[in-house]
């Protein structure tokens, strides 16, 4: 389980980073295309046009709701699975290891968020923004949540439960 934590920090930052590539490509062409007084020329045009504009707005929640639901099920997983107490000291590393390279893909986050090309698409993932800019915070909070759940719960033994 504590790969799990790794698997958090990059799949966070992969989702970021992609979605924000996804909302800027969107965004240039269909400010390129309304341009065109052509294409303006239809109510079905200017509707599909805004429902996408839309669309590409939710994607700050989607990555919310993905951070949050890889968080719970980390918790849920690591209450199930059974640990021996040797193995903390392993979690432990390995969770200093993901606050390292979390701490990389802050600073790949912040080059890219601070780039003048992506000014206007940055201010549009400010969840997302808060989440990588502070993941190495997030990864140190969540990894030891993970080692406080998966070895200080009480131990269950044909049903008596034992400390």
């Amino acid at each position: 389980m504590a790969r799990d934590v790794i698997l958090i920090a990059v799949l966070i930052f992969s989702l970021g980073l992609g979605f924000l590539a996804i909302h800027f490509m969107i965004n240039t062409a269909l400010d390129r295309m309304m341009a065109i007084p052509t294409i303006m020329e239809s109510d079905a045009a200017i509707d599909a046009f805004q429902e996408t504009k839309d669309l590409t707005e939710r994607f700050d929640y989607i990555i919310f709701m993905v951070f949050i639901g890889l968080v719970l099920s980390l918790m849920i997983t690591g209450w199930f699975v059974g640990g021996h107490a040797l193995f903390m000291i392993i979690y432990f590393i390995i969770v200093l290891i993901t606050v390292v390279v979390s701490t990389i893909f802050a600073n790949i986050w912040d080059a890219f968020s601070q780039a003048s090309v992506f000014g206007t698409t940055v201010a549009s993932f400010p969840i997302t923004s808060n989440i990588l800019s502070n993941l190495p915070v997030y990864m140190a909070v969540i990894g030891l949540l993970g080692i406080l759940v998966m070895f200080a719960k009480p131990y269950f033994m044909g049903g008596q439960e034992q400390w």
